[in-house]
């Protein structure tokens, strides 16, 4: 299946071979200035003006088979749809020499074709160094152009005429009138050096072209490199961080069972259910604990989910949120009769934080809202976080979920932190932003299923 740029491409390709054919009764006028000039030229014997209509004729020649080169580029490149293979190259020669043959067909030329087969096979042969990038068919057109200027200079150097080179009409009433003015030696001499100055600068620009598309090949094999070096640097952080965050809470496990064990002691040696008030800060401290203990299996245990309500969740994430110093407002809409949720509420909660600092800190200091809003979709928790923020750059969207990536400077741990717990848990997220007005985070959640 061709692509649309493909198919238009290959319609103006054969508008231009069709263009090329009309082009000569389309400029009879200057086909009658040129022979009239050469008259003149004969006629004062002046040099000047045989050098004048020479580069007139070159320059309507090298329009002329720009054309039809074009024309049929284009056409060999929608045919075949590459242009690495035999296959183009055969169709692209076919196709010039075809219009070529046509031209002398139409308009009675001699236009030689062995010409055409040596400039096709020079412009082949440069094509394959030229980058098949954004601006390929410019720099394609600026190397045609150059080779075509140079190669009509040979159709006007006299010497070349026995090898049938510049046997049109023109060509050879521009050679006669050499011959005539200067015993060939100007044409000779002149177009000579032409030919070589003109082959030598299609031949130097190419190798730039082509150096350049190798100096930036490099530059991107570096640049992707480096961005695999950050993202390799942020996962070893983060692998460090997490080792010594687990370390850290395992070891918190230690002295908290020694207070419990301490405060189950104190309880058995004491006669401390005579006195409520002391019996009721034994129960909070032993709920206390509990809870603790609960909280440190959480964040070293992953799997570990329990079903709590969405309420319950929010009210633990916001109690950790310091608004307090911002001038942001949130605010927490919760639909009637949501279903519970399986979760680690430690990671879970985290992810949630995550989300919601980022909507903090977009704002840098000004006021803004934030809103949560929770609702039930069949089988599924929708989670949407909206902020009347600065918005996300349109070509940052797909980039915010990778480690490494950040807009500020930072690790760029948060997001792909928020995206893994939440794929963790079975669900998914997904962002919705314009900048300068909002960013929607929805997170979609599998409910607890009631039982039957």
């Amino acid at each position: 299946m061709r692509s649309k740029s493909l198919v238009v491409a290959g319609i103006i390709g054969v508008f231009l071979i069709i263009y090329g054919q009309l082009f000569p009764s389309m400029s009879q006028d200057w086909s009658f200035y040129m022979l009239n000039t050469i008259e003149k030229s004969i006629q004062t014997r002046d040099n000047g003006a045989l050098l004048i209509i020479s580069f007139s004729y070159v320059a309507r020649y090298v329009i002329l088979f720009f054309i039809l080169y074009l024309g049929s580029f284009l056409v060999a490149n929608y045919v075949t749809n590459e242009q690495n293979n035999v296959l183009f190259q055969i169709i692209f020669i076919f196709c010039t020499l075809g219009s070529i043959f046509l031209l002398n067909q139409l308009y009675v030329e001699y236009i030689p074709f062995s010409l055409h087969l040596l400039l096709l096979s020079f412009l082949l042969f440069l094509k394959n160094y030229l980058p098949e990038q954004r601006y390929y068919y410019l720099t394609f057109s600026i190397v045609l152009i150059l080779l075509l200027i140079s190669f009509q200079w040979l159709n006007l150097i006299p010497a070349l005429s026995a090898f049938n080179i510049g046997t049109d009409d023109f060509a050879i009433a521009l050679k006669i009138a050499d011959k005539f003015l200067t015993g060939e030696r100007l044409f000779n001499t002149l177009f000579t050096v032409l030919f070589v100055v003109f082959s030598l600068i299609a031949i130097i620009f190419t190798i730039l072209v082509h150096l350049f598309n190798m100096q930036f090949i490099t530059l991107k094999k570096y640049q992707r490199q480096e961005v695999e070096l950050k993202e390799t640097r942020v996962a070893l952080v983060e692998s460090k961080v997490y080792q010594e965050i687990h370390t850290l809470v395992h070891d918190l496990k230690t002295p908290l069972v020694s207070v419990d064990g301490l405060l189950s002691l104190i309880e058995m040696k004491y006669p401390i259910r005579e006195d409520e008030k002391m019996q009721d800060y034994f129960n909070r401290l032993d709920r206390s604990i509990r809870k603790m203990n609960d909280m440190i299996s959480e964040i070293l245990y992953e799997d570990i989910k329990k079903a709590i309500t969405v309420d319950e969740l929010l009210r633990y994430v916001t109690s950790h949120l310091s608004l307090d110093d911002q001038k942001v407002t949130l605010s927490i809409k919760l639909e009637d009769h949501l279903p519970l949720i399986q979760v680690n509420k430690i990671r879970f909660a985290r992810a949630i934080s995550n989300l919601l600092e980022n909507a903090i800190l977009s704002f840098k200091g000004n006021s803004g809202n934030i809103h949560i809003h929770v609702k039930q979709i069949k089988e599924v928790v929708l989670f949407r976080i909206r902020d009347d923020g600065p918005g996300i750059n349109e070509n940052h969207l797909n980039k915010i979920w990778k480690e490494g990536f950040s807009t500020k400077n930072s690790t760029g741990i948060g997001l792909s932190f928020v995206k893994r717990v939440i794929e963790n848990h079975g669900g998914n997220i997904s962002v919705k932003s314009n900048v300068g007005k909002y960013t929607q985070m929805e997170i979609f959640l599998p409910a607890v299923q009631k039982e039957v």
